[in-house]
């Protein structure tokens, strides 16, 4: 089974298309590496999100929420956010 596999299968979504996923599958995983697993996470999100695979993909927020780490759309322009890093 590959990340992306496993990712699917332990997902939850949520009310306001919110994504979803037990913050223990991050850490506990032998199998994979926490951070390959946040890679998969993040690309289900944006595919999730964004199917119609658009050459640049709006910002997603990621949070922790209790026991999970959620995955929404960004409310904020991406525009916003460059001016703000600024």
């Amino acid at each position: 089974m590959e990340t992306h596999e496993y990712l699917r299968k332990k997902m939850r979504r949520m009310p306001g298309g919110v994504l979803a996923w037990n913050r223990t599958l991050f850490s506990s995983s032998g199998q994979w590496d926490a951070g390959d697993l946040i890679d998969a996470a993040v690309d289900i999100a944006w595919d999730s999100f964004y199917p119609d695979r658009m050459h640049e993909r709006p910002s997603i927020e990621i949070r922790r929420s209790g026991g999970f780490i959620v995955f929404r759309r960004s409310n904020v322009p991406v525009e916003d956010l460059l001016w703000r890093a600024a």
